[in-house]
């Protein structure tokens, strides 16, 4: 017993000696707890909500303007006719499309009921069922409102005709799939090279490759190519299979996918690099890149949709990698989005990649001066 106490004090003595771990294991984790209990939302906020009105009467404007009712429903962007309305639902930039037809109000004037097109993004089985379903009601109850006020109280005024885009059956799997092959390729992306790095740090070999001729930027260069074509690798058997066994479609260009990968890739390995510049031991090099997976992971889209969280989190998703690359694997498999959808996602990834491998090279550049 006089042996296990010595080394349990052995153990925290040492632990208090390394404070940046010490940090790591008291302090980020209710930082973790406080973002994510916010972060973490499954209730319907923030649907955008982009109505084409073909008929353009008093009548069918007061119908659009029903929608942006309270926190659930937004305004997405406007759409002239019905090729941009699908393609608005395509690269992502609104979750539920309305088409008001043309002769709308005069079929309500005449008792008739015309179909009202309602297309929903079923890529997230969760959103799209319960958006249609409140988006069905609404516009339901509103068009009964407004027959009402047409002397019509009783008639049934309109037909929704609700159709489930990129995912007809609404299947969990196929939303979540592609997130977790997006997780793998982080994973190892990052967490290996950081510890492959920081790992060279503990045997003393770094210092000896610092004395040789190599710059800082082949150093940087012959870590990373190895555990990035692993990455590849690993991605391209993880679609097969996903494709094979869970019947994952590839509905758009893998040319696209794979330039969203190698941007990715820039970042992950970056800042895999900068996690093992900043970290003495292996251990820190995990905690450290194990925080920010956590936050990256419950801040991208994977889970819970972006747009349901609250305004200073959507804010923060703007400094995460991951939800660009998320939403470029489910574009890509789910609603065969094409570059020119997702240059949006492939720009930030760009510039991200940019920033976390200069941020690399400079430290090791600093570290062999």
């Amino acid at each position: 017993m006089a042996v296990l106490r010595t080394l349990v004090r052995k153990e925290f003595r040492q632990l208090r000696r390394d404070p940046a771990l010490l940090r790591l294991v008291l302090v980020l984790p209710i930082f973790q707890l406080l973002v994510m209990s916010y972060a973490l939302n499954n209730d319907l906020r923030h649907l955008r909500v982009t109505v084409l009105d073909d008929d353009r009467t008093p009548l069918s404007r007061r119908l659009a303007e029903a929608f942006p009712h309270g926190v659930t429903f937004t305004t997405g962007p406007a759409a002239d006719g019905e090729a941009e309305l699908g393609r608005l639902l395509r690269d992502g930039r609104c979750d539920i499309a309305v088409h008001i037809p043309e002769g709308f109000a005069r079929d309500v004037a005449d008792g008739r009921s015309p179909a009202v097109g309602l297309a929903v993004d079923g890529s997230n089985s969760s959103v799209g069922g319960r958006g249609a379903g409140y988006a069905e009601a609404l516009l339901t109850r509103e068009a009964a409102r407004l027959a009402a006020e047409n002397g019509r109280a009783g008639a049934q005024p309109v037909t929704p005709a609700v159709r489930f885009l990129y995912n007809p059956e609404l299947e969990s799997r196929l939303y979540m799939v592609p997130g977790v092959i997006v997780i793998l390729v982080t994973i190892v992306s990052a967490l290996v090279t950081g510890l492959a790095v920081v790992r060279e740090k503990e045997l003393g070999t770094l210092e000896q490759i610092r004395v040789t001729p190599l710059s800082p930027l082949q150093m940087i260069a012959g870590k990373t190519i190895p555990f990035g074509l692993i990455a590849l690798v690993d991605l391209m058997l993880a679609t097969v299979f996903a494709m094979a066994w869970f019947h994952v479609p590839m509905t758009g260009s893998p040319l696209v996918l794979l330039l969203g990968v190698l941007l990715y890739l820039l970042v992950t390995l970056g800042l895999g690099l900068l996690a093992s510049a900043v970290s003495s031991t292996q251990q820190q090099a995990v905690f450290t890149v194990w925080f920010f997976l956590v936050f990256a992971i419950m801040l991208s889209g994977f889970f819970f949709p972006v747009q349901n969280m609250p305004a200073w989190a959507r804010a923060l998703t703007w400094l995460n990698p991951m939800r660009f690359f998320m939403a470029i694997v489910r574009g890509v498999l789910l609603r065969g989005a094409g570059a020119g959808d997702l240059a949006r996602e492939l720009s930030m990834l760009a510039l991200m990649g940019v920033a976390a491998f200069g941020g690399a090279v400079a430290l090791f550049r600093r570290a062999s001066d």
